[in-house]
């Protein structure tokens, strides 16, 4: 659950002066001088969005080391920029926190005369006026790599009823098959989308409804997971979950492309974006980065390792990667479901209702 995070923003936000100068190791317990480790760039991802060749060859190019912290959640992102706020330097920022980051003066602009990679992105993913709401210009963030969806994924050989919406999932055939994301956002911006409410609503009569609905869908569920479902589903234990892991199936193997699919208007969008650190030091060499990681070997090094959609245009890319790559599931669902998809920007006094409603959600 994503709780008090624009709060903690705030905080990093009064933090940054104090720390431009010189910047905590919260591991190593000391601090830093201004001109210590100018070639190493720290960088704070979510698992699975960067690829460790990528990383190395990165390193031998510009002789430099890369030291990469993998984060749990944006809170756990927010504490350590609060706590070494100028050790860090590129950050993975989930686009619907960019306006929140952005807003509280905790991002450098983007220097788009390094960043020139920007020319072989497909322009499904990278259109100017297109980006994050609150950076629709892309100017302080930039996709690492195509869309992703938290949505309802079912298992098509075991789902024991149609899903038209998130609202189905009460329906009494489900009881016991179904696994859920524990994160109030997702719970309830997916119960908005299916109401064909405002994803930006804090209307408390439109969250009631969103409420009422998980109580219905509640009985149903056998477990609430904090990060992946994809053991449930792909064990057998749940026929269907309420998820962000359809790219991680498709990826584990091609068997589950016939087995799994997307339930259809249960889509939730976003994409995991490169940002760099107002505080960071090295901003030259996290512009060269993030530059760095946009070029189609370095996409298909993500892609390769992980799954998962890339940013570049076909053409530049499609001879690095598998033959039947097009052809996966989630490249072709994840493309089309994006054409349709609606931004959304958490904001702190929907944060805060949707963390209300969620306790109370998980208390009954």
């Amino acid at each position: 659950m994503k709780k008090k995070i624009l709060s903690l923003i705030a905080c990093a936000a009064l933090a940054a002066g104090t720390l431009s100068g010189c910047g905590f190791n919260t591991e190593a317990g000391s601090y830093l001088s201004q001109e210590a480790d100018a070639n190493t760039l720290n960088v704070m991802i979510w698992d699975s969005d960067l690829s460790e060749t990528t990383v190395q060859e990165f390193e031998s190019q510009f002789n430099c080391k890369v030291n990469v912290t993998y984060l749990e959640d944006t809170n756990e992102m927010l504490q350590k920029l609060i706590a070494g706020g100028a050790d860090y330097d590129v950050l993975d920022v989930e686009s619907d926190y960019v306006k929140a980051f952005k807003d509280a003066d905790l991002l450098a602009p983007l220097d788009y005369g390094v960043i020139t990679n920007t020319d072989k992105l497909d322009p499904t993913f990278f259109t100017p006026g297109k980006g994050a709401i609150g950076d629709e210009t892309f100017e302080y963030s930039i996709p690492l790599a195509g869309p992703f969806f938290t949505c309802v994924v079912y298992n098509k050989n075991t789902c024991p009823g149609e899903i038209d919406t998130l609202a189905d999932l009460a329906k009494p055939e489900f009881k016991g098959e179904i696994c859920s994301v524990k994160d109030s956002v997702s719970v309830y911006i997916g119960a908005l989308i299916a109401l064909g409410y405002p994803l930006d609503s804090t209307d408390d009569g439109q969250l009631q409804e969103c409420q009422e609905m998980w109580q219905d869908i509640f009985p149903n569920v056998k477990s609430f997971v904090s990060s992946s479902a994809v053991s449930q589903l792909e064990t057998g234990e749940c026929s269907v979950a309420y998820c962000w892991d359809f790219n991680t199936i498709c990826a584990d193997s091609e068997k589950y492309w016939s087995e799994f699919d997307v339930a259809p208007n249960t889509g939730m969008g976003y994409t995991q974006d490169w940002c760099i650190a107002k505080t960071s030091r090295r901003q030259e060499l996290a512009n060269e980065f993030i530059n760095f990681t946009m070029s189609p070997e370095q996409q298909a090094n993500l892609i390769n390792d992980f799954g998962g959609i890339t940013t570049v245009k076909k053409e530049l890319i499609e001879d690095k990667l598998p033959d039947n790559y097009y052809d996966n599931p989630c490249v072709t669902r994840y493309t089309e479901m994006w054409k349709n998809h609606q931004e959304f920007a958490v904001t702190d006094e929907q944060n805060d209702k949707m963390d209300d409603l969620y306790n109370e959600l998980m208390s009954q």
